[in-house]
């Protein structure tokens, strides 16, 4: 490992790359929503910051969410096999629960009862992703610890006209065809659609010789989104639009029965059960909004409402393990004033409706309301920027609870600027947490809130030459939610978690050559003193382009350090993709991608095995 770890850096220093994946963007043009909930230049921002445009995501041909996340600097990614199986991503270390994902500024429902499943959420739809590290509950309320994703699928009133074809194939018998486009209707309103479809065959993700041979576990989708922009005038615009996907994926759930349930006293030997189980889950999304804008003053109003359908049955028996449904309800409106040049004030009110539905009848219905109030103020006087804010929560089950965050940057010269930050954060349980009752899982209600103290300081540095970004950190948790497999299941731990580590973003350019690279070092532990599960403590990844006259390529290199699972220890490992794209004619393109190249053979989670060479191939027609 060490050896292919040194291959890479010099790799690094030798072969082209990829010029704006995943780099801390310098120019004032790049205009980004996530940091403080309104538009704002990148480098205004005094957080840890990140954008991801549909370029790059087609530059890498990545073909899953969790593959364009895992590219960004902090991000760990674990999985339970390949497409479509159960994943998770840890921020700086940070639980997956505590890292709030957003899909155009509204939370995603699934955190009703838990993480996200980023591989259930289809690439199609997405148009860039926004990505900042560090507390930001003071802005957007509970789960905000590690940091916040914004996945964004809205275009603007401003989109050109254009229509974007895509068909490929792949190892495991894969398929995919999409379709993406926007449509000027008249001066004022924009059409935009999306549509796709997968199938991937899969492979056995959870081998065990003599009880599941010859499984495949695979993944299949159907994904469309549909909205509609007008400008009505040159203050007032608005949208209407709709998500939707179905997806089916199957896992295996075989196991070894140790117990007699009948007779009450233990199997010996234990029993070989094997259960192929399939899974299907159903999103819908409907939303609308206003914005206003004129001379200082900005204010939108967004409406949200989320429901997804789950079901998990075993396959041939039709024993179903899992049936429920999440609704969610948001209204958000929030309102910016330029009180100066120098001095700008935002704040606003979100309310969310969080409903759990479990059909199978153990838990029943259980729902919530939140309502979030917050206020931030934005103060830069070069070369000194100062940023604020407070954020009050209302729930309906746990109470209140404040949080605030206050940053502040100053450029040292025309060229470095240090920041700095420190803020409050939380997480409340879920609902899941609170009342699930089945038979490996029970609620308890009288869980509390997890509680964090974050601090970052960071040096920037921004020449003609390339750019360097080094960030420390620390992360003090309390009350983590854990998961115990007694009764009742989950509980808090009491004691204080701590994470602690540095980042350092690098772009540079040798000649034509250009290249971004991201180390992380970081130290997780929990309140015993113990590396926390799954956590690795160095990681370091290179992505690289470049385009020779009709050739465009793609390289990407990942190296994780050990980690600690449930009883074992998962040793390093590294992987190699590369992209390549001809462009047979202006608007017509061949791509051919292979992952994992070297054929690496690792875990991201102990037991799954994690897919090995694989190759993907696709044609894509631009008009």
């Amino acid at each position: 490992m060490k050896k292919s770890l040194l291959a890479a850096t010099v790799a690094s220093l030798c072969l082209p790359s990829f010029a704006s994946f995943a780099a801390d963007t310098t120019s004032d043009d790049v205009m980004v929503v996530t940091a403080n909930r309104f538009e704002q230049p990148i480098t205004s921002v005094l957080a840890p910051f990140n954008v991801v445009t549909r370029q790059d995501i087609d530059k890498v041909q990545a073909k899953t969410l969790t593959e364009v996340l895992s590219l960004l600097p902090g991000v760990q990614i674990t999985q339970n096999g390949g497409r479509g199986q159960s994943s998770s991503i840890f921020v700086r270390g940070a639980n997956s629960d505590q890292v709030l994902v957003l899909v155009d500024g509204i939370r995603m429902a699934r955190s009703v009862a838990g993480n996200v499943d980023f591989n259930q959420i289809p690439l199609t739809q997405v148009q860039r992703i926004e990505f900042t590290r560090g507390a930001r509950a003071a802005i957007y309320g509970s789960e905000a610890i590690g940091g916040v994703i914004n996945i964004i699928t809205l275009t603007g009133t401003d989109t050109p006209s254009k229509t974007k074809l895509d068909l490929g194939i792949g190892s495991h018998n894969y398929q995919e065809a999409s379709v993406a486009g926007a449509y000027k209707i008249g001066d004022k309103s924009v059409l935009q659609l999306a549509a796709g479809y997968e199938n991937d065959k899969g492979y056995n993700v959870h081998p065990q010789p003599g009880l599941n041979d010859g499984d495949k576990h695979g993944f299949d989708s159907r994904n469309a989104s549909l909205a509609l922009h007008h400008q009505f005038t040159d203050e007032i615009s608005g949208y209407v639009a709709t998500r939707w996907y179905k997806n089916h994926y199957q896992y295996d759930g075989s196991y070894y029965d140790s117990w007699d349930e009948v007779n009450n006293v233990p199997l010996d030997p234990a029993v070989p059960v094997h259960e192929y189980v399939r899974a299907e889950t159903e999103f819908n999304d409907y939303s609308a909004g206003l914005k206003y804008a004129q001379n200082s003053y900005k204010s939108s109003l967004i409406f949200d409402y989320q429901k997804q359908d789950n079901l998990d049955y075993v396959d041939k028996t039709n024993v179903i393990n899992r049936q429920d449904q999440y609704h969610q309800r948001n209204v958000q409106w929030h309102n910016q004033y330029q009180l100066l040049s120098t001095l700008s004030v935002s704040g606003g009110i979100d309310w969310r409706q969080e409903q759990w539905n479990d059909l199978t009848g153990f838990a029943g219905n259980k729902e919530r309301d939140n309502t979030g109030y917050y206020a931030i103020g934005l103060w830069d006087y070069s070369p000194v920027s100062i940023e604020t804010s407070v954020r009050l929560d209302d729930n309906q089950q746990y109470g209140t609870h404040s949080t605030y965050n206050i940053a502040g940057g100053w450029y040292l010269t025309d060229n470095i600027q240090l920041r700095g930050s420190y803020g409050t954060a939380f997480k409340a349980p879920n609902l899941y947490q609170l009342y699930v009752k089945s038979a490996w899982s029970t609620g308890n209600s009288n869980l509390n809130p997890e509680t964090s103290k974050n601090i970052d300081i960071s040096l920037h540095a921004d020449y003609d030459i390339g750019s360097l970004a080094v960030t420390a950190y620390q992360m003090r948790i309390n009350d983590l939610i854990d998961y115990t497999g007694g009764m009742p299941s989950y509980e808090t731990v009491k004691g204080e978690s701590k994470i602690k580590g540095i980042e350092v973003e690098a772009g540079f350019d040798t000649g034509i050559i250009t290249h971004q690279l991201n180390f992380d070092f970081k130290d997780p532990r929990d309140s015993k003193g113990q590396q926390l599960i799954r956590r690795e403590k160095f990681s370091f990844k290179w992505v690289g382009t470049a385009s020779y006259g009709d050739l465009d390529t793609a390289v990407t290199y990942q190296y994780h350090g050990k980690r600690p699972d449930f009883g074992v220890e998962l040793p390093a490992y590294d992987t190699w993709d590369i992209a390549l794209t001809y462009w047979l004619q202006p608007k017509l393109a061949l791509k051919g991608r292979v992952a994992n190249l070297l054929n690496e053979d690792y875990e991201t989670a102990g037991g799954y095995a994690m897919p090995g060479r694989t190759y993907y191939t696709s044609i894509n027609y631009q008009f």
